[in-house]
């Protein structure tokens, strides 16, 4: 019982920290998004609350509801913020929190009525699994763009980027990954991670990020305006 028990553990915890390193790049992605220049938005209050968010839902979600879920915070949805709502219709950025709390509150309503099944079930199979397949793609483009493999191009959107040694090192970290999935190794995923950062770091390719960018969030960081938010000016804008 007692093996058992050490082995549900283990696995338990390699599980734990595989996911934090696999979804790790949230954490500083995200933010970098949301404070795109024009925005107004603050990195490193963004980097704090992503951070605060990702503890507080990822626990809740293991001790409430007792499922091996991790959250964060959506990369499609924050795109949409920043580019659509925000850049592209000029809203201030705490009016658009704003926006995102009441759509929060509206999510939660209909989370607690029959609605949400019925919801569910309208939703087409096939979007079911295109749309997992589309967020699969989406963030495989966002891995080969930082590796290097594809670049911007004005006329094609989409190019054949350089391969340089950013690039063989992240083929070299997948093959390792690959190497050790095939011989079920639990810790496929972390070594392939622990190999590639460890190498970049030792070859100098990497630095450690300013300590500015890892300041807590200050008052005006966190403020948002809910109030602002139900303008009705807000939502006839174009």
């Amino acid at each position: 019982m007692k093996t058992e028990r050490a082995a549900a553990w283990k696995t338990e915890a390699v599980a734990g920290v595989t996911t934090f390193f696999t979804m790790a790049y949230i954490v500083v992605v995200n933010p970098a998004i949301l404070a795109t220049p024009g925005t107004g938005m603050p990195f490193s209050g963004v980097l704090s609350a992503t951070v605060l968010l990702c503890f507080v839902m990822t626990l809740a979600m293991g001790l409430y509801a007792d499922l091996p879920f991790a959250v964060a915070p959506g990369m499609g949805l924050n795109a949409f913020f920043t580019f659509s709502i925000i850049l592209g219709r000029g809203v201030p950025w705490p009016q658009a929190l704003g926006i995102v709390f009441w759509a929060g509150v509206l999510f939660l309503l209909v989370s607690v009525t029959p609605l949400r099944v019925r919801i569910a079930l309208a939703i087409p199979r096939n979007l079911r699994i295109a749309a997992a397949a589309g967020i699969g793609m989406f963030l495989t483009f966002i891995g080969l763009k930082n590796a290097g493999f594809v670049a911007a191009d004005p006329v094609t959107l989409v190019k054949l980027g350089t391969i340089d040694r950013k690039a063989v090192l992240s083929l070299a970290g997948l093959g390792l990954t690959v190497w050790l999935m095939r011989r079920k190794s639990p810790f496929a995923f972390l070594a392939g991670i622990y190999a590639v950062t460890l190498a970049a770091w030792g070859a100098g390719w990497l630095s450690l990020p300013s300590p500015s960018s890892a300041r807590p969030i200050s008052r005006r960081s966190s403020s948002s305006s809910t109030s602002g938010a139900r303008s009705s000016s807000l939502w006839l804008r174009r």
